[in-house]
């Protein structure tokens, strides 16, 4: 390299898009215009290659691309292509039990008691690991999958073709949540305290959580994995009461706030823009990032299904007549944007991209919360699991096999 002299002037002129330079190649032998056709090709081939090669170092210098992500980006690019390809139709895997599954990268993860498989959305079978678990759980991110044993002590990390990690704890799991990063949080306990809030980050780094008084019942990571929001139900008297601590992951101060509603608590999520939702037996809370009271909604019946949107929470509750539900879409005041009512029992609801999804005994409904419209499946579904994958497909899940339906626009 030292004997080396550079004329940066030739290097230029030869990187330099020149189409004359084709006539003084040019043999005679072919088309005049197809040379220059592929002279133009050659040429801008060789240059997105300078850039690609310029944007990956960049990125590996810069340690936003590690050599893992790449690794990963090139050894998953099976699954990517054969959801870009794929026509939703059905996936069949081994009958099971205790079974939980996921929507994981346009696919599907299929937990039974035996057996994680991950199957893209043509039906193809990309990775399988054995386990022995009691009641498999799921959690999943946009590169990796989180299974874990609700009332057992393991867990396993996942993604699309290898297991990352796995460890034992000392005492039960009693849920999990998955932030879009990877990062994730695990409720247990220990010896000294009743519930533990472990949080695993990047490079196996771990915090812990204690808490000496109150049980955690939910737990909720923001999308980049910084905030940790924690409930926590207590006794006051005869009174089950609810508190939400926000901390930021890795510190150990937090802020607090008591919930105004009444009953067990249910769960929490942290949405866009740092706002809380938290839901529980008797009404619905919404706190903003400094857990200020937003909005609130107290119900007069049970709330027995929920589901949170992106930035708004839909929840049923019985209806004054027997055999009938209701559905309240409530937004970031804790206002009802929408009322609908059921002539029938409801076994499930979610919100996705302004669509309501419902799981009926006669059937899945799909109403555009926009214009009102209503789609309906007929078909039993008592047996199935449903999980919306975009506003006009869900996938309905039971012990053999899964069917993906789309609703007519």
């Amino acid at each position: 390299w030292g004997n080396m002299n550079f004329d940066m002037n030739e290097i230029i002129e030869k990187l330099r898009y020149n189409p004359n330079s084709v006539k003084k190649n040019y043999d005679g032998k072919t088309d005049i215009y197809l040379a220059k056709v592929s002279y133009r090709y050659a040429y801008f081939m060789r240059i997105l290659c300078i850039f690609l090669v310029v944007v990956i170092v960049a990125f590996l210098l810069s340690g936003t691309l590690s050599y893992e992500k790449l690794f990963y980006l090139t050894k998953d690019i099976k699954l990517s292509s054969d959801y870009v390809n794929s026509v939703h139709d059905t996936i069949t895997y081994n009958v099971g039990n205790s079974q939980d599954f996921a929507v994981y990268r346009g696919g599907l993860a299929v937990a039974s008691r035996e057996k994680l498989s991950i199957f893209s959305a043509g039906g193809r079978e990309l990775f399988s690991s054995n386990h022995s678990l009691g009641n498999p759980a799921l959690e999943v991110s946009d590169q990796n999958i989180l299974l874990y044993d609700v009332g057992g002590k393991e867990f396993s990390l996942y993604n699309s073709f290898t297991k990352i990690r796995e460890e034992k704890l000392g005492y039960s799991i009693y849920g999990a949540d998955m932030a879009e990063n990877g990062d994730f949080a695990i409720i247990t306990k220990s010896e000294k305290y009743d519930s533990v809030v472990k949080i695993y980050k990047g490079s196996k780094t771990t915090y812990n959580y204690n808490f000496s008084t109150g049980r955690v019942f939910s737990v909720s990571l923001s999308k980049n994995g910084k905030q940790l929001a924690v409930l926590l139900g207590y006794s006051e008297g005869t009174q089950m009461q609810s508190e939400i601590r926000l901390y930021t992951v890795g510190k150990t101060d937090y802020k607090s706030a008591k919930t105004t509603f009444g009953g067990i608590p249910y769960e929490l999520k942290i949405v866009d823009n740092g706002t809380i939702f938290v839901v529980g037996e008797k009404g619905v809370n919404v706190f903003n990032s400094s857990l200020g009271l937003t909005g609130e909604y107290l119900s007069d019946s049970e709330i027995y299904l929920y589901s949170f949107g992106e930035d708004n929470i839909a929840i049923a509750n019985v209806s004054g007549e027997a055999g009938r539900a209701q559905v309240l879409i409530l937004n970031k005041r804790a206002k009802v944007d929408k009322e609908y009512e059921m002539d029938e029992p409801l076994i499930s609801i979610s919100l996705l991209e302004n669509n309501l999804f419902l799981q009926k005994l006669g059937g899945f409904e799909k109403i555009d919360t926009t214009t009102g419209k209503a789609y309906n499946i007929s078909m039993v579904a008592s047996d199935f699991k449903m999980i919306p994958i975009d506003k006009n497909t869900v996938v309905v899940c039971n012990d053999s096999y899964a069917k993906f339906i789309e609703f007519d626009n």
